[in-house]
Order: structure tokens, then C-alpha cells, then sequence
């Protein structure tokens, strides 16, 4: 068991390395002419910008909560297959 540790920090420390510049690295592109008005709930066009524009940080953690949450489900779901 003491032979996986190594690896897995290893492994660890590189998907953490390429989000970090992904995330630094990147030329976010930005919308420069937002909706008339983006305040209203009705305008999916106005969400869309603001999600997209100022909101991105936001969305992207919410993505990778929902994953580990889906990912956490379905291993509580599979259960122990003693049964």
C-alpha cells in the first residue's frame, strides 16, 4: 500500500498543476457588448452573457461540486456487492 502514496500525490499534483494553468493560462475571451437589459430573468440571452462573462468562476466550481456529488452518489448507490 505504501508503494501506491507516492504515485497517487504524484498523479494528484499533476491534474492540480494543469487546472492551475489552464485556468492562468488561458486568454479568456469577453463579450464586449453586453444585452440591453441583463437584469431581466426572462432574457436567455442575458443569462447566457452573464454566466459566461462574470459569473465563470462561479459556474466552473459549481460544475466540479456537481460531479464529485454525481460521482459520490453512484458509489453509494453501488454498495458493497456482498449481498
Amino acid at each position: 500500500m505504501q508503494i501506491n502514496r507516492p504515485l497517487a500525490f504524484i498523479v494528484a499534483l499533476l491534474f492540480t498543476s494543469v487546472v492551475v494553468l489552464g485556468a492562468f493560462g488561458t486568454s479568456w475571451n469577453t463579450v464586449s457588448e453586453l444585452p440591453q437589459n441583463p437584469a431581466d430573468q426572462s432574457n436567455i440571452e442575458g443569462i447566457g452573457m452573464l454566466i459566461f462573462t462574470h459569473y465563470v468562476a462561479p459556474f466552473e466550481v459549481l460544475s466540479i461540486v456537481l460531479l464529485a456529488s454525481l460521482i459520490g452518489a453512484i458509489y453509494m448507490a453501488k454498495g458493497e456487492g456482498n449481498r
